[in-house]
């Protein structure tokens, strides 16, 4: 088989006085070669300056590829959901090859969850593999030790750990989006503004994800630069208590009447945006900020309950980080290790030309 325009492996072999299969070793980076064969078949190939043509190659060698991923638990409308059908789309964009793609899910709000999760995902013994966040350094710790034994690389989706040895990160930098979040909001207060609410959506007593924290430490440390005389007041909403949820905010709102600006971390603004437009309407409007364009908060957006949505193509996200991670694992590409998608702010008047 032919894999260069010019230069054939047989024709390789002959120059550097090794079998045929020595080559093929040396260039896809096997084992069982001799450190002089090794060096023979390295200076004929820098002598005709080779490149491989590893997609060839991996086409024709009819191989099953094994892809899994492991992401949190999700709604149909949710920012996971086009993250995974990014990911499938990714799939589908390399169909020509032999792949077995597997998707694990989680509880974000429960650890023990992830962590059954990931040994189902060891137990089908991927080759490769993408993880959505998880909050807990230990757990998220000793699931990649586990990779790391195994000689299984991975990539992270949406929460970088740069402290972790893996291939491809794709998200934003949430240390920037959460500053980000700070300017924006400052930019909308007054001079008699002295309250900004602060909506977290918990379970198990803490957020989801590792972004949202940093998403914090990031709004909050803007904040006490920029605005150190407004006080940031939480309201702490329990994910599995839907009942009690409401009752939190009807409180919350009637001992603050004087909130006029609030923001949350993660998808969840439309829950604070539709419930002060259909039960507190008498309640001065509440300049929102929220994060992800999923359809209930652009539909906050639109009719005017919410006023900014921080986004970031969750789709394009999934399907390039699988892209990547094929690239690099699969076809031998050289890939930078940290993608950092762009933070773009949303509004009334632009939300219509944003596509995911």
């Amino acid at each position: 088989m032919e894999i260069h325009k010019k230069i054939r492996i047989k024709d390789i072999a002959e120059r550097a006085g090794v079998s045929v299969g020595t080559v093929d070793r040396v260039i896809h980076g096997r084992d069982n070669v001799s450190a002089i064969s090794m060096e023979r078949v390295r200076k004929v190939l820098d002598e005709i300056n080779f490149t491989p043509n590893h997609y060839a190659s991996a086409l024709a060698s009819n191989k099953e590829y094994k892809f899994a991923a492991i992401l949190p638990m999700h709604e149909v409308d949710s920012y996971w959901a086009r993250v995974e059908a990014g990911l499938k789309d990714g799939v589908r964009r390399f169909s020509d090859f032999n792949i077995n793609f597997k998707i694990f899910r989680y509880d974000p709000f429960n650890d023990e969850s992830f962590k059954i999760e990931c040994q189902n995902l060891i137990d089908s013994n991927p080759e490769y593999v993408i993880i959505g966040p998880i909050f807990h350094y230990n757990i998220m710790a000793g699931f990649t030790d586990q990779l790391n034994e195994r000689n299984i690389p991975y990539a992270l989706l949406d929460s970088n750990w740069p402290e972790f040895n893996h291939q491809i990160f794709y998200g934003q930098d949430s240390l920037r989006s959460g500053a980000f979040s700070g300017r924006i909001m400052s930019l909308t207060v007054d001079k008699d503004t002295e309250k900004i609410a602060l909506f977290k959506l918990m379970g198990e007593g803490r957020v989801a994800s590792r972004q949202q924290m940093n998403r914090e430490v990031g709004f909050r440390k803007y904040m006490e630069e920029h605005c150190p005389n407004i006080e940031i007041v939480e309201l702490i909403l329990y994910a599995y208590d839907k009942k009690g949820m409401h009752e939190r905010m009807y409180e919350f709102f009637k001992n603050n009447p004087d909130i006029r600006h609030g923001l949350s971390f993660n998808s969840s603004i439309h829950v604070i945006a539709d419930f002060l437009r259909k039960e507190m309407p008498e309640h001065p409007h509440v300049t929102l900020l929220g994060y992800d364009a999923v359809d209930r908060n652009v539909e906050c957006i639109k009719n005017g309950s919410a006023d900014f949505l921080i986004a970031q193509h969750p789709q394009d996200q999934g399907l390039n980080c699988f892209r990547s991670m094929f690239n690099k694992c699969v076809l031998k590409m050289t890939i930078p290790r940290d993608h950092y998608m762009a933070i773009e702010l949303l509004t009334r008047e632009n939300i219509d030309y944003y596509k995911d």
